[in-house]
């Protein structure tokens, strides 16, 4: 008989967890190396995420100044995130400048002085910012990490133009499409090379190379990949086998260098299901979540929730989540709801817990909701640019503690 889809991956939870328990027993000799750099790094097995032996599940959220913002407002993001039982935070690394080229349309955004790698002509290639308004404050953000004991999703590059991303490398290369981010030989290295820069940086606070640190939850190929974008235009030619052949690469590079961290995606889960007239599930924009999820350096498959922009209602949203359940079950790897949001705020804390009750029950792996922001440098609370800020002490923060410590709590 078939086992319902809940139950089984609930069950591979357990059992995850157990085999993970057993192989730090049972093998001290050979691969002592391998088994001993899982101590406190969260890895994928058998369907779950594991960590120090036990199941890990959890509830997360998003931001993205952590990167480029002041450290107290990094510290009140952290804090607020303590305080709510988060364990994951999902974050931006890439803040690109033209430098010698000229900037993407979304490059060099917080100014001249405040960048992570941007075009040298003397280099002939990307020049990085080790100093404090580049890379240190990556390192801040880790140091924080560890200090709170939340663990980062890092993100390498956007498909949106914002902070550079995908665009700014185009703009250095003089290309004129989107999706030529994806098969330029050029760009492909100098995204290697950012990759390299971040996996062997020694923190400049910590001492601890970033692929030591089990702070890092997981290293993400990209946010919301697609074939297209909202700057510049696609060349015709991207599809679905473009973005699989490239995380394919670079999800191998990522495991060739740091043996220690997860890779993801970070696609927003559209499913191929032949569905020509529901845009969703008919591998949009190139997107394949259970061919790119498949991948064998692919650790966890991701999707996002946005009904207010996807014409869709809340209840829409609950048989989506159900959906990315079932992909998981044939891929057989961890998955989580890695974005979502509502806006009306009227709905929102009953629909957040609809939401997270689906991720929870369904043997989902956890969850990022978007976004929890903090105070700014006056004291003044972060602006709700997008209409999804949520922020602690509040009502939905509360909703959000709970399911956070249900989901983490082991509650089925």
């Amino acid at each position: 008989m078939r086992i319902a889809s809940p139950l089984r991956r609930r069950l591979r939870i357990v059992a995850a967890a157990a085999g993970l328990t057993l192989a730090l027993v049972a093998a001290p000799g050979a691969g002592l190396a391998a088994e001993a750099t899982q101590q406190g790094f969260v890895s994928a097995s058998g369907g779950a995420f594991v960590a120090d032996g036990q199941a890990f599940r959890y509830g997360g959220t998003n931001n993205y100044y952590l990167h480029y913002k002041s450290n107290l407002m990094v510290d009140d993001v952290f804090n607020d995130a303590a305080a709510m039982n988060l364990d994951v935070i999902r974050t931006w690394t890439f803040l690109e400048c033209g430098g010698d080229r000229p900037n993407s349309s979304g490059g060099c955004s917080q100014g001249n002085d405040l960048w992570m790698q941007r075009w040298s002509d003397s280099a002939n290639g990307p020049e990085y910012n080790t100093g404090a308004n580049g890379l240190q404050k990556l390192d801040y953000m880790l140091a924080k990490a560890n200090e709170t004991g939340i663990k980062l999703i890092m993100v390498l590059t956007n498909n949106w133009p914002d902070f550079g991303g995908m665009d700014q490398y185009v703009t250095w290369h003089g290309l004129q499409y989107h999706d030529q981010f994806y098969t330029d030989p050029g760009i492909r290295q100098n995204y290697k090379d950012w990759i390299a820069t971040l996996v062997n940086r020694v923190n400049s606070i910590t001492g601890v190379r970033y692929r030591d640190d089990p702070a890092i939850f997981s290293w993400e190929l990209a946010n919301e990949p697609r074939c297209i974008n909202a700057s510049l235009p696609d060349s015709g030619n991207c599809t679905q086998q473009t973005l699989i052949d490239w995380a394919g690469e670079m999800s191998t590079y990522i495991k060739s260098i740091d043996p220690n961290h997860m890779v993801s995606v970070g696609d927003e889960g559209f499913l191929d299901w032949g569905r020509g007239d529901d845009w969703p599930y008919n591998g949009t924009d190139g997107v394949d979540h259970e061919a790119l999820t498949a991948l064998p350096n692919v650790d966890f498959g991701t999707f996002h929730l946005y009904p207010d922009h996807w014409g869709r209602d809340r209840q829409w949203g609950t048989t989506w989540i159900d959906d990315h359940m079932t992909a998981a079950d044939g891929y057989n790897k961890p998955v989580i709801l890695e974005e979502f949001g509502y806006r009306d705020q009227g709905a929102r804390d009953n629909t957040y817990l609809t939401w997270t009750d689906a991720v929870r029950t369904g043997g989902g792996d956890g969850w990022n909701f978007w976004i929890l922001t903090g105070i700014q440098d006056d004291g003044q609370l972060y602006p709700d640019y997008d209409g999804f800020r949520v922020v602690y002490p509040s009502a939905t923060a509360d909703v959000l503690a709970d399911a956070a410590a249900a989901i983490g709590g082991g509650g089925s």
